[in-house]
């Protein structure tokens, strides 16, 4: 069963490659069970050549197969231990028994392939494969309800994965990040994957309006391309829960995915409260079709 396991894991590894162009080895510091404890567990590994590590939370009560895997990324010169603090992603992990694992990025950084942040070669695409090999070493989990969340430099990462890793991660949420002009010359999902983007009004790092340095597109406009990559109707719902808030949500897309933009009047950049929550609230339709 390891063998035929490692085996798959080698397939997914190969076809990235061959999109990013990488080379990585995998060990992990603590292999062999699949009986983990509820709680925090720290993993390294090597990609790379590089030393990388994640952080695991396991949440309290019986290890269920059908359970979603959450893939959080933190923000430019944060880590992975510091958003733990700064997000409700555990206490909702607690209630829900959602796993969730905070990825480290190299120096507090992601390589997104924004043409910006570049990492100096690092390759965080391949570093996400073999965290996902790692933990499904580890402890049982939903393969078709993998979600990956990050926020500002972490959501270029992430906007970036839905690109790349449209058939092993079922949704991305990017908060505050949007597409950028240069992702979108190469984005070719290969298959329609469900977005929640967030984003504020007010935010003065990455402009909601888009533009600046990193060539972002507007929040509206990175949800209209998500929309079209994944072949959605082409006039999107919009409701205001309040006064604060604004919801553009496309329906009628292709592997019965969804495209979100939640609006925030006056947000400002950083985590939005509750996110936990409401990428839990999410897992519904994050579950693409077979």
């Amino acid at each position: 069963m390891a063998r035929s396991r490692t085996r798959h894991l080698s397939t997914i590894v190969f076809a990235t490659l061959a999109i990013v162009g990488a080379v990585s080895t995998v060990s992990s510091a603590s292999a062999g069970t699949r009986a983990l404890a509820p709680g925090d567990h720290t993993f390294n590994l090597t990609v790379q050549g590089i030393h990388r590590s994640f952080i695991l939370h396991v949440p309290p009560g019986p290890a269920a197969v059908q359970r979603p895997l959450v893939l959080v990324y933190h923000g430019s010169r944060a880590s992975a231990q510091g958003t733990i603090g700064v997000t409700n992603f555990v206490g909702e992990s607690n209630k829900n028994g959602e796993l969730v694992a905070f990825l480290q990025g190299v120096n507090d950084h992601w390589n997104e392939y924004s043409g910006v942040f570049r990492g100096g070669g690092i390759n965080d695409v391949t570093y996400t494969l073999d965290v996902i090999r790692v933990i499904e070493a580890k402890v049982p989990f939903d393969h078709a309800r993998i979600v990956a969340s990050g926020f500002s430099n972490g959501a270029l990462m992430v906007e970036s994965l839905g690109c790349q890793l449209a058939t092993t991660i079922a949704m991305v949420v990017p908060v505050e990040g949007q597409l950028t002009t240069s992702m979108v010359k190469r984005c070719r999902p290969a298959r329609a994957i469900s977005v929640y983007e967030i984003h504020g009004t007010a935010d003065a790092t990455i402009a909601y309006g888009g533009g600046g340095i990193l060539g972002a597109l507007s929040a509206p406009k990175s949800a209209a391309k998500w929309a079209s990559y994944d072949h959605c109707a082409t006039r999107p719902a919009t409701t205001k829960p309040n006064r604060g808030m604004e919801i553009t949500t496309y329906t009628k897309c292709r592997g019965s995915v969804k495209v979100m933009l939640r609006t925030i009047i006056g947000g400002v950049h950083r985590w939005t409260p509750g996110i936990g929550e409401i990428v839990a609230a999410a897992f519904p339709w994050s579950k693409p079709a077979r």
